[in-house]
Formats: C-alpha cells, structure tokens, sequence
C-alpha cells in the first residue's frame, strides 16, 4: 500500500496518488484512503467545476462530508482521518486528480486548518499566497515566482494553520504547479520539463527540482489577483474586505460553512490579516511586466533581509 506525505499528513492510500510527495511506511497514520461503497443522501448542485464536470455535494446522516462527479467518483471524509472513494471511473489519473483537489480538501477542513482556492511560493523567509477568481493568473503569478528561484509550496489549494499566539503558518502541499499553455510559452518554461495534466484543457504540470520541503512557512503576504483596469494597481484590503475575499476563495461548497465553521472561518481571516499583508493586485499586463514585478518583489525582500543581519 503506498505512503505519502502532503499538507503536514501521513497518508496511506489504497490509490496511487503520483502527485504527492513519497513517504516512508510509519505507524503514524493520519489519514487513510480506501476504496468501499458510499451511501449517497441527497445531493445539490455546487459551482465547483473540475474536468468540465459538475461536483454535487450533500452530508449524511452521520454528519460526514460528501462530493460526488459524475462518471468520475463519490468521495466522503470522515471525522477528519478517513477518506473513502467510490470510484466510477477506472481511469487512475483521473481518480487522482479528483482526490488531491476538492476530496482531499474536505478532510482538511474537518481538521479545522484555513483553506483558500490559491497558489503559494515562498520569498525570502516568508509565504506569499495568490488567489482570486478563474483565469485571474495565480498559477501563473506562482510559476513565475518559481522560474526566478523560489520554492513552490502549493499550487490550487493552499493549507493555513495557526501556532498559539495566532500567528499564521502555510503548510506545503506536494511538488507540482499546473501551468497553462500560453504561459509555459511566456514564462518560457522548457515544454520537456513538463507533462499534460489530465485537466480536460491545455494545462501541463511541472515538478521543481530538488527536495520539496515539508516545512510550514509563516505566510507573509496575500494577493487578491484580478485583471481589472479600473482598479489601483495595488491596493491593501480594508478589514471588511478581508472575510469577503476568503469566502470567495474558499474550495469547498460554501454550504459546509454553517455555524461554528463560518465562525471559525471569519475568526481565521482575521487571523491571517494580523499576520500577513492582504493586498488587491491587479496582474501586469503581459509577461515581461509579470516577471519585472516578480523580480523586483524578490529583490525587495532579499534587501530588507540583508538590513536586518
């Protein structure tokens, strides 16, 4: 059975998760992955689109969470340490895909970590985090923080925990950025680094070289990407902003948010407003003005490091 190691947990799996990090075998479990037969409640309709297909989603009668596409598979979490599949497909990549996304995802929700639709790279010593609607640039923003040498800690879903005086943490996921075409040509990526992702559009995935640290990084900045040019160029979110944003960045249906948990995800907004900068980024217009900003970012970080030795 193998072992891997994502967002902080042993995992073993009873599926090939190729995406995630190799673990050795440990007693130390803190999720399990099996195969079995899900009793499907009632399901509605969510926003959440991955391959072109709809994912419906619904909770049953023990309170577990559940998410099922079409022709592709039904997935319930358990209490944070279990998750199941049901699969519908017998194509593994695809199952894979589907797991490391909004599945597994679920589980850590349950585990009460903060979750946001959004990339994240690390610059100097600390986290920056991209999010912002479809097709805004945060895989795009992260790929070309990673081609100017800084390391990828997630791509898609980005896992945030808080140490016990609040202060906010990025735990890293596994080592692959999806990348889209017209950006691998931009950012000039070398095509045969990279391989198709069974994403159902032009994407391909690119697995940096070296050791993927495991490591939390203490998050720094966020970025709200968006294209809009009546917007300032860059602009600090105000404090009534803050929730507003991280509810439209969250991965999961928004109907999970009920009670304590929209509670909790408020009160963790406001967390990561204390620890990090919450910034309204308008994307440069083109890639020679993405990486200039890139650059310049790094550079700006790598001085400010300098003064303080």
């Amino acid at each position: 059975m193998p072992f891997y190691k994502a967002y902080g947990l042993n995992i073993s799996s009873e599926i090939e998760l190729p995406e995630l990090s190799v673990a050795e075998k440990t007693a130390n479990i803190d999720l399990f992955i099996s195969v079995g037969t899900i009793d499907v409640p009632k399901l509605r309709k969510t926003p959440i689109h991955r391959r072109g297909i709809q994912a419906y989603q619904g909770v049953d009668d023990a309170g577990n969470l559940i998410l099922h596409w079409d022709q592709i598979a039904a997935f319930k979490a358990v209490e944070g340490n279990q998750l199941v599949i049901s699969p519908l497909t017998q194509d593994s990549n695809l199952l894979s895909l589907f797991t490391i996304s909004e599945a597994l995802a679920m589980i850590l929700f349950q585990r009460g970590y903060f979750l946001l639709h959004a990339s994240a790279v690390k610059v100097g010593n600390e986290a920056w985090c991209f999010m912002g609607i479809p097709g805004a640039g945060k895989s795009t923003t992260a790929a070309a923080f990673v081609k100017s040498g800084c390391s990828l800690l997630s791509d898609d879903l980005t896992v945030i925990r808080f140490d016990e005086d609040g202060k906010a943490f990025i735990i890293p996921g596994y080592p692959q950025l999806k990348i889209w075409d017209n950006s691998v040509d931009g950012l000039n990526y070398d095509r045969a680094a990279l391989q198709p992702v069974s994403e159902g559009v032009n994407k391909f995935s690119f697995r940096p070289k070296g050791e993927f640290s495991l490591d939390p990084v203490a998050l720094g900045s966020i970025f709200v990407i968006n294209k809009a040019k009546n917007r300032p160029e860059q602009q600090k979110l105000s404090a009534s902003e803050i929730p507003i944003e991280t509810l439209k960045n969250f991965p999961l249906p928004t109907s999970f948010l009920k009670g304590k948990y929209l509670q909790d995800h408020f009160r963790q907004s406001f967390l990561c407003a204390k620890s990090a900068d919450m910034w309204r980024k308008r994307r440069p217009n083109g890639f020679e003005l993405l990486e200039k900003w890139v650059n310049g970012s790094i550079a700006s970080k790598s001085d400010i490091f300098l003064h303080a030795l």
